[in-house]
């Protein structure tokens, strides 16, 4: 998976399903001209014309541009990755900033990207595995749904730093969140706390400025978010923020909370006074060009805010009608997610039902409905904090989530199912899931693009070298 210390191959390699297909012959020595995409771009320099775009030795190149892109951003991720290593002609096909942009789009959903959080001390580390949706189907059900057993096995193959697809460490971490194949962190190192970003796939970091202080001095609220603008083309962090008190000799911490926003590219930090206050972060919160919080509010009306990352403005965004203020008494454990690609809420009522509700149309408070709910009681040893840590929603509707086994499950409310499919090894508990691609920190770090770095490798891991 890491790209580092790939070379070009020189024997052939099956590019497709492996049910019919196409070879790339091996590369031959020669001289050399420059290939166009079309549009004015030199995507790669050859030696020789007829020995990299002749029929006879790669008839692939014969495609427009536009089919060849089309073809590779369907195939999976490992073998694109092979296909870079095949020669320049191809790495250059595959490096190109369209194809990266097809490939955010039309990549096919065969795998999902988990990754583990570690930290231990002062030292951090970041842990990434890749899933099979295949496998993870047919995996072995732990639950019977007609008396209502369900139990959590302990034979289960263990997701550990040393099986990991591959891991980067550096000081003590934590994961903001993450975007088309892009990761926002915050290294909390003292005295000079600052976030970067990072695409762990190719490699790349870069420093974030530090957030502009002034006085009254602010405490870090542990509540950020990182999302994509669409129509600004621009990606955005949004840091939260209390107000410490003006008194030194009290030095208490007040609910007045501020929000600094960056605009990768940019040179400084804004700063939104009055914010709603964050009570817990969302698993999956991106959604519409906006983020999404829970928040400590005692009001329905105002239980979910929401960042509009064109205007940078907050909003809130109706509850499902039922909630009032006696139902929020009964209810714990309140998470937003997306299920496909419509907002949804997950809780569990009254210590013994988890239910979900998914918003159909963004913003209307009448089209909450819900789509399914677990009897925590009908399913034997099944226990409230089970359902505590959901982690993603699939297309198909089944629900990934961390179990207080500390393992890995799948539950299908079609099938009414568990399934168990990894254990976690020590000090990996906090879990995310990420999509990797091939976006470029160079492509959309605008004036700051000389500012990008190359993560640095050691014994296996990646150090952010910034």
């Amino acid at each position: 998976m890491v790209l580092h210390g790939c070379k070009r191959r020189r024997e052939p390699i099956i590019v497709g399903d492996g049910k019919g297909d196409t070879l790339v012959d091996k590369q031959r020595q020669g001289e050399c001209t420059m290939l166009s995409d079309g549009r004015g771009d030199t995507l790669v320099r050859s030696r020789k014309p007829q020995a990299l775009t002749s029929k006879s030795e790669l008839p692939l190149l014969d495609l427009p541009y536009h089919i060849l892109y089309d073809i590779f951003a369907r195939l999976p991720l490992l073998n694109i990755l092979r296909c870079r290593c095949v020669c320049k002609t191809l790495l250059g096909l595959l490096k190109d900033s369209y194809f990266s942009t097809v490939h955010l789009t039309r990549a096919p959903i065969v795998t999902t990207n988990l990754i583990l959080q570690e930290n231990v001390g002062k030292w951090g580390a970041l842990h990434f595995f890749t899933f099979d949706l295949q496998e993870s189907a047919l995996a072995s059900c732990s639950s019977d749904n007609q008396n209502g057993n369900c139990y959590f096995s302990h034979g289960l193959p263990t997701l550990s730093r040393t099986n990991a697809d591959f891991s980067f460490r550096t000081q003590r971490l934590t994961l903001v969140g993450s975007c088309n194949g892009l990761l926002c962190l915050y290294f909390a190192s003292s005295p000079n706390p600052f976030y970067g970003i990072c695409n762990p796939l190719l490699g790349e970091c870069l420093k974030l400025p530090p957030v502009t202080e002034s006085a009254p001095a602010y405490t870090y609220a542990n509540y950020s978010g990182f999302g994509y603008s669409t129509k600004m083309k621009q990606y955005k962090v949004i840091s939260f923020m209390y107000r410490t008190s003006s008194d030194p000799q009290l030095s208490t911490v007040s609910k007045q909370m501020v929000a600094n926003v960056h605009t990768l590219g940019s040179d400084s930090w804004r700063r939104i006074e009055n914010v709603p206050c964050p009570e817990r972060s969302s698993f999956d919160p991106f959604l519409n060009g906006a983020l999404h919080w829970i928040t400590n509010s005692g009001k329905p009306s105002e239980l979910i805010s929401s960042f509009d990352l064109e205007n940078e403005m907050f909003k809130a965004i109706p509850p499902p009608p039922h909630f009032n203020v006696q139902y929020m008494k009964k209810v714990v454990g309140i998470n937003i997610g997306i299920l496909r690609d419509c907002m949804c809420m997950c809780y569990i009522y009254n210590g013994v039902e988890f239910e979900v509700w998914v918003m159909k149309e963004y913003g209307v408070q009448d089209s909450w409905t819900k789509e399914f709910s677990i009897d925590l009681k009908f399913y034997c040893k099944l226990q409230v904090d089970d359902l505590r840590r959901p982690i993603k929603f699939f297309s198909n509707g089944d629900l990934l989530f961390i179990s207080s086994y500390d393992s890995i499950v799948c539950f299908s409310p079609q099938k009414r199912t568990f399934r168990e499919m990894r254990s976690l090894g020590p000090w990996l508990k906090e879990v995310s899931a990420h999509s990797l691609s091939f976006l470029s920190l160079k492509e959309v770090a605008g004036s700051k693009k000389d500012k990008v770095r190359n993560l640095k490798v050691g014994r296996r891991r990646y150090v952010f070298g910034v």
